[in-house]
């Protein structure tokens, strides 16, 4: 698992990258207490979106 933040800074996420959807312009995670949810990648920190990036090979 990882820290997942916002661009604000604001809002943190301890969870483990499941798969960026395309279309939906969505990267799912799975939190550390089970659930999983679908962030929108724009409102992602550069940081996490530099992660998704190295993750799926995709230049995002």
């Amino acid at each position: 698992t990882r820290l997942w933040q916002d661009k604000s800074g604001t809002y943190q996420v301890d969870a483990e990258f499941l798969r960026y959807e395309e279309e939906q312009g969505k990267v799912h995670l799975h939190k550390v207490n089970g659930v999983k949810i679908a962030v929108p990648l724009i409102k992602l920190s550069a940081t996490d979106v530099a992660h998704v990036e190295k993750l799926t090979g995709m230049d995002l």
